[in-house]
Order: structure tokens, then sequence, then C-alpha cells
């Protein structure tokens, strides 16, 4: 049980973790998008200095738009895994649910066989 929420907590702080961060490369994307839109809006007279700053900004686009791709992939595979491991969780629980219970059977059996003993015994005696 203690385990079982444990593994938890650390998967939802994981993807809480991996939201944020995907979260602000999208922004970080958003903003480069802008920035580039704006530099091809505007009459740059030095068209080195423009193509060099286009070349700058489609490259941190590629980079913001790999580490949001990267992120989702890593986002998608950590909850294949919880669920995977809530399936098992749920299973072990279902085993554990029904030793209980054939050991609580077993427990009242014994316990009547205990009675049984004792009156044969008390009876025995007299």
């Amino acid at each position: 049980g203690k385990d079982a929420q444990s593994v938890s907590r650390q998967y939802s702080l994981k993807i809480t973790k991996l939201e944020q961060e995907s979260e602000q490369a999208k922004m970080e994307l958003a903003e480069t998008q802008k920035r580039l839109q704006e530099l091809e809006s505007k009459e740059l007279r030095d068209i080195p200095e423009k193509a060099k700053l286009q070349k700058e900004f489609r490259k941190k686009m590629d980079a913001a738009k790999l580490k949001v791709q990267r992120q989702a992939t890593e986002l998608e595979q950590n909850v294949a895994q919880m669920k995977h491991q809530q399936t098992q969780l749920q299973r072990r629980l279902c085993e554990e649910s029904e030793k209980k219970k054939q050991l609580e059977a077993e427990i009242q059996r014994d316990q009547q066989q205990i009675k049984v003993g004792f009156f044969l015994f008390l009876y025995d005696k007299e």
C-alpha cells in the first residue's frame, strides 16, 4: 500500500515537472517564432545581418521544437509506465486480498478445531 502511494507520488511529481518544462519550452518556441516573424517583416538594409539573424532564430526554433517533442515522448512513456505499474499493483492487491481471505478462513477452522478439542478434553476429564 505505502509502496504504491510512494511510487504514485514520485510519478506525479515527475509528470508535473515534465509538464512545466514542456510549457516553458512551448513558450520559448512561441517567443522565438514571434521574433522571427518580426524580423522577417522588418525592412533590414543589412541583408547579410538579416539572413544571419533568421538562421539563428530558425536554429533556436528547431531546438525548441525538439525539446517539446522529447518532453512529450517522455511524458507518454511515464504515463504508460504508471499504467503498467498500476495494473501490477492492482493484481497484487487482488492476490493479497485473496490470501487474506484464505488465511482468515484457516484461522477460523483452526479456532473451531481448538474449541472442539478443548470441549473433548473437558469431556474426557469427567
